[in-house]
């Protein structure tokens, strides 16, 4: 009797950790395949390519959208048009915490002033 709950116990457990890990690993697929679509997705509806950050914890995901002040100005739906993209394509996304953040650009400024290295004399 004992053997036959040992067995079961095992494949129990077996099964249990099968099931987590093949949801962990959707989700974490999924994640990476929103990261390469979604820039795509964006600069077809509003025409500008942003930059992207995605990040995946837990129970939730982290999405930081960057596009230029003109498109935040004419647009103000843009939170709505990824929640919406995601629902549609990535449902096992969207059955978690989803944080959208939507910021602009910063311009990176070069800086004209060049450090140089002081020349040795002999």
């Amino acid at each position: 009797m004992k053997k036959i709950f040992k067995k079961l116990l095992l494949l129990g457990g077996t099964v249990a950790a099968a099931h987590f890990g093949f949801k962990a690993y959707k989700k974490i697929s999924g994640t990476a395949k929103l990261a390469k679509s979604l820039p795509e997705f964006l600069n077809n509806v509003y025409g500008e390519m942003p930059e992207v950050n995605v990040n995946n914890t837990l129970n939730s995901v982290r999405i930081r959208a960057f596009f230029s002040q003109e498109i935040l100005d004419k647009h103000t739906d843009i939170d709505n048009t990824i929640r919406e993209y995601i629902d549609d394509f990535y449902p096992e996304i969207a059955k978690c915490s989803v944080d959208i953040t939507i910021m602009p650009k910063m311009e990176e400024t070069e800086e004209t002033a060049t450090e140089e290295e002081p020349e040795e004399k002999e």
